[in-house]
């Protein structure tokens, strides 16, 4: 609990696709009348092919601060990493934090989960009951995969009751996918054995099994039928319009709200909660005429959001290029001042203002000890000045964001795979194109960070090369080739009128016996207390230069006292005589 609001931490992946958006907005109602605040933690991509590519992104998880978390809600299905889940299982039993499982499941949590089984024996038992369809096939995911195999084990008991032929020719796997789909379909026709009707495990496979036929010249339902399973809103754009069953986020987010509630009443429980997919009757099965669900603003909200995510992509990788070419931290946050950004703010690691740090080789502490951390960019402060923030701060006035009551969504900034920080999203209405524009901002906000930051480490560089090119490493004096291009420069500068100038050589006694007796550490330090002396003594503007071994040069302009910086520089080294500690004098011919 934070300010007098419960906070219920949950972890998705891919908020942008629109079931997830919906999810969220319906789980943030209920909370919002229970006093609870909603804070997600979000990756844009699930992991699933790359757990171990991904770590920069996934640093997000360790943002959750589970002293305050009250619930935590894991959608284990949408991030596909049994390790993640896991990890943040055990961090939050160690603060005896109550977890709820979203399609997932883990001893000593709380699971909620479609009954998929349930869903999709609807779906097959229509078919055959309705249609009096005898031939079927079944278009499964992934061999292996549990939810295709369970829908496999569903397809072929309905087909064993209700006496209908199973082999293992009756069943195909398209892994969930488009191409796999349309070249498991391409398959099927070759054969020569086409069934009567093709039951996909989900609807994206369904959408391109429905392509492949018509193409090949099938009618759909007429000639063979073919059905869905999730009820995904491409459906309503196909011709005919998909059967298929609904996992819907109402009654998903009904459901995680009660498991919470439970939660936070009873502590951790190790309730099952099922929340039953329901069937949708369309075209595709023959029952029904008409593409009456492809409303208006279904096809206003497709057609927004394609258009919308040109002209946004657009503005952001123009934003992002202005970044990497801005010289300060406050120049860099000006270059985000724009409409596209809205209700967001962006925080960094305080390490990305040292400018000699380079963040891509060092370890990265996604909770600092030092606590520091600074807030780079707030679209809500006009005129906008950057400040260090605490951790406990998390984003800048949040108690006003918790009454306000919407979710605050939270998104690591990562570069190369390294973390540099996060972004913290708090819409303030439910716009469907603010959620799916999510990782568009995220992915050309953190390569115009990255970038930022890797170019200002370059520079830094060849700051560096340069000194090292144009002074002497031992006595940062120039060396004789800056030496030359320094003294034609000024030259240049007082062409226009005669300036006196005063010329000292300086050059040190006994470095021979120096190097002999006491050794050539000894006669660098003995080079080393001239050149500073030479340095000290003479005005600013002087151009002083080792120009070989132990002579060293210093070129004066404009008037000067000869006898006064002889002395000076004879008293500099009569001081550090006193305190150097040397078994020898260190002193010095001029002229």
């Amino acid at each position: 609990m934070i300010h007098g609001s419960k906070v219920v931490s949950l972890c998705i992946s891919r908020l942008h696709d629109i079931e997830n958006a919906r999810f969220v907005e319906h789980l943030n109602k209920h909370l919002r009348k229970n006093g609870c605040s909603l804070w997600v933690y979000n990756i844009t991509t699930d992991l699933y092919w790359e757990e171990n590519k991904i770590i920069g992104e996934t640093s997000i998880f360790d943002l959750i601060d589970f002293n305050i978390t009250d619930v935590l809600i894991i959608m284990e299905e949408k991030i596909k990493s049994k390790a993640i889940s896991a990890q943040l299982i055990q961090r939050a039993h160690e603060k005896n934090i109550p977890v709820v499982m979203v399609d997932g499941d883990a001893e000593d949590t709380a699971v909620v989960r479609y009954d998929y089984a349930r869903g999709f024996e609807q779906v097959v038992r229509h078919v055959i009951d309705v249609h009096q369809v005898k031939r079927l096939h079944y278009m499964g995911g992934s061999p292996g995969n549990p939810f295709s195999e369970e829908r496999l084990e569903i397809f072929r008991s309905v087909l064993t009751e209700k006496g209908l032929p199973f082999d293992d020719k009756s069943v195909s796997y398209g892994y969930f996918w488009a191409k796999p789909a349309k070249a498991a379909t391409e398959e099927l026709i070759a054969s020569g054995d086409l069934p009567e009707a093709i039951l996909c495990a989900n609807d994206i496979m369904a959408l391109n099994v429905s392509s492949v036929l018509q193409e090949h010249g099938y009618r759909i339902p007429e000639d063979i039928i073919v059905t869905g399973f999730d009820g995904i809103d491409e459906i309503y754009f196909s011709v005919p319009c998909l059967t298929s069953a609904r996992c819907g986020t109402s009654g998903l987010a009904d459901s995680v709200y009660q498991a919470v509630i439970d939660s936070i009443q009873y502590g951790q429980t190790n309730r099952h909660y099922l929340v039953e997919p329901s069937l949708m009757i369309h075209e595709s099965c023959g029952c029904c005429t008409g593409h009456g669900h492809l409303t208006p603003e279904r096809m206003h909200s497709f057609n927004d959001r394609f258009y919308r995510y040109q002209d946004d992509n657009r503005v952001l990788s123009a934003m992002s290029e202005r970044m990497q070419r801005c010289v300060s931290l406050p120049e860099a946050s000006w270059a985000l001042y724009d409409p596209t950004l809205q209700d967001m703010c962006c925080i960094i690691d305080n390490r990305c203002i040292d400018d000699t740090i380079n963040l891509l080789e060092m370890p990265y502490a996604t909770a600092p000890e030092n606590d520091s951390m600074l807030l780079f960019f707030d679209t809500d402060e006009t005129p906008f000045v950057q400040r260090p923030i605490r951790r406990d701060e998390i984003i800048p006035n949040l108690k006003q964001h918790l009454q306000d009551g919407y979710p605050l969504i939270f998104n690591a900034i990562s570069f190369m795979n390294v973390p540099l920080g996060y972004f913290c999203f708090y819409f303030r209405e439910f716009e469907i194109t603010d959620y799916c524009k999510i990782p568009q901002i995220i992915t050309m906000l953190s390569f115009g960070i990255g970038g930022f930051i890797t170019r200002r480490y370059q520079r830094y560089l060849l700051r560096r090369i340069e000194e090292m090119y144009q002074y002497d490493a031992l006595t940062g004096l120039h060396n004789r080739i800056s030496f030359n291009k320094a003294f034609e420069a000024l030259k240049i500068q007082h062409s226009d009128r005669a300036l006196p100038v005063t010329i000292i050589l300086a050059d040190l006694d006994g470095l021979k016996n120096i190097n002999d007796n006491y050794g050539h550490a000894a006669g660098d330090q003995a080079i080393e207390a001239v050149a500073r002396a030479l340095q000290h003594s003479c005005p600013p503007g002087t151009l002083c230069v080792r120009f070989g071994g132990d002579e060293m040069i210093a070129v004066v302009p404009g008037k000067s006292d000869p006898n006064t910086l002889d002395m000076d520089i004879r008293n500099t080294l009569e001081q550090f005589n006193a305190v150097s500690g040397l078994p020898f004098p260190v002193s010095t011919s001029l002229g």
